[in-house]
């Protein structure tokens, strides 16, 4: 399970997704509704966040 985190202005969104693909795609949503800090943390607990340049 791949969980997805950020804050906006309600405070922290944390969701979970299979696959890192589905982890990615949130990920670019949440970037383009203004969250803030988004983070991928895969099973093996490796972080991603290289994904919010991409997203801008």
């Amino acid at each position: 399970m791949f969980e997805i985190s950020g804050f906006d202005t309600a405070g922290v969104v944390s969701l979970k997704r299979l696959s890192l693909a589905a982890a990615l795609k949130k990920a670019k949503e949440l970037i383009e509704d203004g969250c803030r800090d988004v983070q991928i943390v895969d099973p093996n607990g490796r972080v991603y966040t290289s994904f919010e340049e991409q997203a801008a």
